[in-house]
């Protein structure tokens, strides 16, 4: 098998903005792509394959081609590493010499590597995991976290049925999935493919969405005509499935500081055939005075280091620092605070993240019910749900009630 030079010109560009440039890895992959449209698709898919390869392993890969990230053309010497390993015809670039003779050390001998080169993870990342779980927990979370991801599809029960969808999949698109115990709406497809072309997708009877991420709504548990508030909307995922919990009876207020994100909610209602999803940026003050103690349910699914969604975001481990968690933190904290007071008397608080760290969880929640605002809530339940145990997304959920 051969690599053309064109790819790997971008495959090394996506590698130094997203390493340098600090550029989000969905982003650098959606910019390579809308600027190379003249790739087909089997060159498409090799260049999002072989960029998350060498941001995963980027530690690994270097320790086994022996790079100092001051090494010179050291992200065209991590391709380089990613062909010796993957066989295929090394190409005689300039950018790529001195590499040749790595083939008798390849692969990586487990039992001569530390937990960090195996797992290819910073110090930093490995001390905390370590102070957050056992040697034995925190090893098989690793592992699953260097796995692909699965991919999974929320079906909109307001148009279908998980069991009509998966039959339509399959008869009309060849696509097969499975039915995911615990997760009602939620398709497990056996094989990656591009779907959002497909017209089950563009008519609205299908989201992509892990199924961990799917039973935060569970927990939200929102019932038809109540009245819900998503105090950190994004684009919608969770919104939108909330409305379909709720069969688009009531009314759902969705805030949050990024007017494009809030746009493309707008857009997915259209496409879920979903109005009663009422958008506002988090910081109108008169949202917060006109709905003050009169949500049945307030959900956070909140800002975080994400380091709990490494298979989907590899990124996030090179990019996240200490102090940006604690800084996650402080944000956290403050959105906790701010959306309370939203809460009606006998309703429910909803405090979600994609991490898996007690620091940005279980702990933010006591904090917050040591506050003034948190005093007047008691902790029902919560759940760290790892990525090793589940098979899906690390997350946290937590469920508070106002007394």
């Amino acid at each position: 098998m051969k690599l053309h030079r064109n790819l790997a010109l971008g495959i090394v560009e996506g590698l130094q903005n997203v390493f340098t440039n600090k550029v989000p890895l969905r982003v650098e992959l959606t910019r390579l792509l809308k600027l190379n449209r003249k790739w087909g698709s089997r060159d498409r898919r090799l260049l999002g394959q072989i960029l998350l390869d060498c941001i995963r392993w980027k530690t690994t890969y270097a320790h086994l081609g022996n790079l100092d990230p001051k090494t010179k053309h050291f992200h065209w010497k991590l391709l380089g590493v990613w062909l010796l390993l993957k066989e295929y015809e090394y190409p005689q670039w300039e950018e790529l010499n001195g590499l040749e003779e790595l083939h008798t050390t390849l692969p990586l001998d487990p039992k001569k590597a530390t937990r960090i080169i195996r797992h290819s993870i910073p110090e930093w990342l490995d001390q905390i995991g370590i102070e957050a779980f056992n040697e034995g927990i925190w090893e098989k979370e690793l592992t699953q976290q260097n796995k692909e991801a699965p991919l999974v599809l929320r079906t909109n029960t307001l148009k279908t049925t998980p069991e009509r969808l998966q039959k339509t999949l399959a008869s009309k698109f060849n696509i097969a999935s499975n039915r995911i115990d615990a997760y009602p709406e939620a398709l497990m497809l056996k094989n990656h493919v591009k779907l959002t072309h497909l017209e089950p997708y563009q008519k609205g009877f299908f989201e992509i969405q892990d199924a961990n991420s799917q039973l935060v709504s569970h927990w939200a548990d929102p019932k038809p005509g109540m009245k819900v508030i998503d105090a950190c909307a994004g684009a919608g995922g969770k919104t939108l499935h909330m409305a379909a919990l709720m069969k688009n009876k009531g009314s759902i207020i969705a805030l949050d500081t990024y007017p494009k994100k809030l746009e493309q909610l707008v857009k997915r209602s259209h496409r879920n055939r979903i109005n009663i999803i009422h958008t506002h940026n988090a910081n109108e003050t008169t949202v917060f005075e006109s709905n003050h103690k009169k949500a049945d349910v307030v959900l956070i699914d909140a800002p975080c280091s994400g380091l709990g969604i490494l298979r989907r975001n590899p990124a996030a481990k090179w990019l996240m620092t200490p102090k940006r968690i604690e800084e996650f933190q402080e944000l956290q904290l403050q959105i906790l605070q701010k959306n309370a007071p939203l809460v009606k008397k006998g309703g429910r608080l909803i405090y979600a993240t994609c991490s898996i760290f007690p620091s940005e969880n279980s702990n933010q929640i006591q904090s917050f019910l040591s506050t003034k605002v948190g005093q007047r809530f008691k902790l029902l339940k919560e759940k760290t749900l790892l990525a090793y145990e589940t098979g899906f997304d690390g997350f946290f959920i937590a469920e508070m009630s106002a007394v």
